[in-house]
């Protein structure tokens, strides 16, 4: 069952679109004077500890009220992922519970753990 999880999990990240740092927002939060800081999905992989699935990239983008990009954050953020139970957001070398009851809108690394985990496979 685990392996079937796993296979259905590491399809949908090969899904991620290629310029993932415009067209996977994962979290987005509302900034001062109508702006927007996203996190996007730049990359996933199988992960590298194997107390995780997957480990994946993220950068951070503030763009105006208008869509313009603000500022671009050049440096790329690490984080692992465990899909199954406990369900884990590790950022760090901290790890994070995550209720997977909850929906969307919870904090950035619950989006990010719906954002990988529960992805919708075509």
């Amino acid at each position: 069952m685990r392996q079937n999880f796993f296979t259905a999990i590491m399809f949908s990240c090969l899904l991620l679109p290629a310029n993932a740092s415009e067209n996977h927002i994962f979290y987005t939060a509302s900034a001062e004077g109508f702006q927007t800081v996203n996190l996007n999905l730049l990359s996933s992989e199988v992960a590298r500890d194997s107390d995780f699935d997957v480990d994946v990239v993220i950068s951070v983008v503030q763009k105006d009220s208008t869509g313009n990009s603000l500022y671009v954050d050049r440096s790329r953020h690490s984080a692992s992922i465990r899909c199954g139970v406990p369900a884990l957001v590790k950022v760090s070398e901290r790890n994070y519970n995550i209720n997977s009851m909850l929906s969307a809108g919870i904090d950035w690394k619950h989006d990010l753990w719906l954002a990988v985990c529960m992805s919708p496979m075509s």
